[in-house]
């Protein structure tokens, strides 16, 4: 499952309810639900990922070793995936030192109101690509010679190889483009009102 997958298929209950879970009652102006958390999880860091997830939704606070021990997943993998986590502000840590060793301990929790925040970006970045690729689509014109393995071809390539196929050097003929610019700007339209909701 694809990141752009991940927010499509909790985008209708990431708003219907908060964030929640165990002791931590949370509610935010950023509101997702847990299968929106999941979901983004097992995106990024897969089963392992969600197993991580779920612990630390239902406590705060809690250190790399703890976490490999309850969820059997060996301790490099857990902060890799801790680390990932991080990078996309899923989680938050708390450093101090051991006063006994010296060492500084990391201790590990959700951040729920950036989860929002963090598929709002994925949203936002979706919809530049498919502007982008409305825009190709609109200021060109394709040509095709019929065989599936063969790409669509632009008018300009198509000119340069006198209207044959590059690939296969049969005929090519004029595609309609017109349902796929159909589509992009129904899916354009779709995410516009999910981004003002």
């Amino acid at each position: 499952m694809s990141v752009e997958n991940a927010w499509r298929s909790a985008k209708t209950k990431s708003r219907e309810c908060g964030y929640y879970g165990g002791s931590k009652k949370l509610a935010s102006i950023y509101a997702v639900n847990d299968e929106t958390l999941y979901n983004i999880a097992k995106v990024l860091g897969g089963e392992d990922g969600v197993k991580i997830i779920e612990i630390l939704h239902e406590k705060d606070n809690i250190t790399v070793e703890e976490l490999a021990e309850i969820t059997e997943i060996q301790i490099n993998d857990v902060r890799r995936l801790l680390y990932r986590f991080y990078n996309h502000s899923l989680v938050t840590n708390r450093r101090f030192r051991d006063k006994e060793t010296g060492w500084f301990i990391f201790q590990w929790s959700l951040q729920p109101e950036l989860v929002e925040a963090y598929v709002h970006s994925i949203k936002q970045k979706i919809l530049r690509k498919l502007n982008s690729r409305l825009e190709y689509e609109l200021t060109h014109e394709f040509y095709h010679c019929g065989n599936p393995q063969c790409p669509n071809t632009t008018f300009e390539l198509a000119m340069e190889t006198v209207f044959h196929c590059p690939n296969c050097n049969e005929p090519l003929h004029r595609v309609d483009n017109e349902p796929v610019v159909e589509f992009l700007e129904k899916k354009i339209e779709e995410i516009k009102e999910e981004l003002e909701d």
